[in-house]
């Protein structure tokens, strides 16, 4: 799996630290509603 991060725009694999990070991010914030957010270093784009 981590052969796949030199092909992606951050070059690295998200940890699960990462998104955990970015969930207690998510729940603070008042004014997001029905997003869908991907959290994949960037392949996606």
């Amino acid at each position: 799996m981590h052969s796949l991060a030199p092909n992606l725009l951050l070059q690295r694999i998200a940890e699960p630290e990462d998104i955990a990070r970015f969930i207690c991010a998510a729940l603070t914030q008042e004014a997001m509603t029905g997003q869908i957010i991907t959290v994949d270093s960037g392949q996606t784009l």
